[in-house]
């Protein structure tokens, strides 16, 4: 693997249908999914290697727990708390992420706007 300390910038470029989408990197000349699915690849190395025996935050199972966080939000002053997941509440925080953005129902009670934890509750994310 080659180790590259370009900063990668991607300018935005009008694509088909007029929608704006990142070009390649101007420095090094990495394309964003490749960029993406690299940063993705290094965060998989650092959940497997810091995955120890311990108990689930969310389900207090005793079980081999990973590491979660979600990425930032609009709305965080702090970097988000890291959790530490069984492998099952991991996929369904990702997933409630991935379909809401929040967590767990503390995030989205304390950030979320009244629509937004109507959808998360009623949702049927976690």
């Amino acid at each position: 693997m080659t180790i590259s300390l370009c900063k990668h910038r991607f300018p935005l470029t009008v694509g088909k249908g007029a929608v704006l989408h990142p070009s390649d990197c101007e420095g090094c000349g990495i394309t964003f999914a490749d960029c993406q699915a690299e940063l993705d690849r290094q965060a998989e190395q650092v959940r497997l290697a810091t995955a120890h025996d311990g108990r689930c935050e969310f389900c207090a199972k005793a079980a081999r727990v990973f590491q979660f966080q979600r990425d930032d939000m609009p709305w965080d002053e702090t970097d988000p708390p890291v959790q530490w997941l069984c492998l099952h509440c991991w996929s369904n925080a990702q997933t409630a992420v991935e379909e809401t953005g929040f967590a767990d129902l503390e995030d989205a009670f304390l950030n979320a706007t009244d629509n937004q934890l109507v959808r998360f509750v009623f949702g049927g994310a976690r």
